[in-house]
């Protein structure tokens, strides 16, 4: 008789092998908001490293195009947890999808604009071509317009900083952690005078985080439970072996074929760790709180009912 369970259990292997494997892990896609680099690095880490296995979880990180957003991903059912940026997650909640924050990595804002010319404040945007990434919120951008009665011209572009290299545009929108040590890299010295980073002017909003959708997090609060504690290991993980970190981060870029070089990415890992510190607690929570939270609602929304439908504990999970 044991014979005869062990032979079957065999043929049940070999006719259902899909099934028997699904059972020792929920598959799971997160798909960053954009391309392979070191600013996903905690969740490569977690999955190369098994922390998500660990929970009992299958997780596989999946990228979209230069093209698609994150967001794309999430409303199609093609993921179920994304990177988004916290204002782009916001007026999405505010057109009614139900998105929920249930981690947050980016507590310092990393916006900068850099221009060819000197820009003493914002009054120096008057009129000016102003390049900015297509994933950014249109929303914000004219909030800031709006409120110091600037007349801009966006251009909108993927990435890169050839708009700027080229002068196609008098401003261009970069990262801290990225396009902005690309131009030193170029062999380009910007001067602080030709600066502004939107931190400066009450425009700190906490940018990266990841989202899933309300529908989700009801059926799964244990599963979201289990992929945040993996994530959150993956980034602490990241922070403290840092070389071994770029080795998996090179590993990623190299698969995804993404020119880039290791020095970059290092460059790239030590602003995005930087960045995830909440000054005000000296430390890295991890979490979205209420003062990022109410620093977008002010900047998104200001003087419009809308904001009164957004609540934190709806939104914060």
């Amino acid at each position: 008789m044991k014979r005869f369970y062990t032979i079957w259990s065999l043929v049940l292997l070999f006719l259902f092998p899909f099934s028997i494997s699904r059972i020792s892990g929920q598959p799971i896609i997160l798909t960053p908001k954009w391309t392979a680099q070191a600013q996903f690095a905690g969740y490569y880490i977690a999955e190369k490293m098994g922390f998500y296995k660990e929970e009992g979880l299958d997780v596989h990180v999946h990228h979209p195009s230069l093209s698609e957003s994150s967001f794309s991903f999430l409303k199609s059912g093609r993921s179920q947890v994304v990177v988004m940026n916290l204002s782009y997650a916001l007026m999405e909640r505010a057109s009614g999808t139900p998105v929920v924050n249930i981690m947050q990595t980016s507590q310092e804002n990393s916006l900068m604009l850099i221009g060819h010319s000197p820009l003493k404040d914002l009054s120096s945007l008057q009129g000016k071509k102003i390049a900015v990434w297509n994933h950014l919120s249109q929303e914000l951008l004219d909030q800031i317009a709006q409120h110091y009665n600037l007349q801009i011209e966006w251009i909108r572009f993927n990435s890169g900083i050839n708009i700027y290299l080229s002068g196609a545009a008098d401003i261009c929108l970069v990262g801290s952690y990225n396009e902005f040590p690309q131009l030193a890299e170029c062999g380009m010295d910007i001067d602080s005078t030709h600066i502004l980073r939107f931190a400066d002017y009450g425009y700190n909003l906490p940018e990266d985080g990841l989202y899933v959708t309300e529908e989700f997090y009801r059926q799964n609060p244990e599963t979201v439970h289990k992929l945040v504690k993996a994530s959150i290991r993956g980034w602490q993980w990241a922070n403290e072996h840092q070389e071994e970190a770029l080795d998996i981060i090179m590993e990623e870029v190299h698969r995804h074929n993404i020119g880039t070089n290791r020095y970059h990415q290092r460059k790239m890992l030590e602003e995005v760790l930087r960045l995830q510190v909440d000054k005000l607690k000296g430390k890295r929570t991890y979490q979205l709180s209420r003062e990022g939270f109410n620093c977008a609602i002010k900047n998104l929304f200001p003087e419009n009912a809308q904001n009164n439908n957004i609540r934190y504990e709806d939104f914060v999970k």
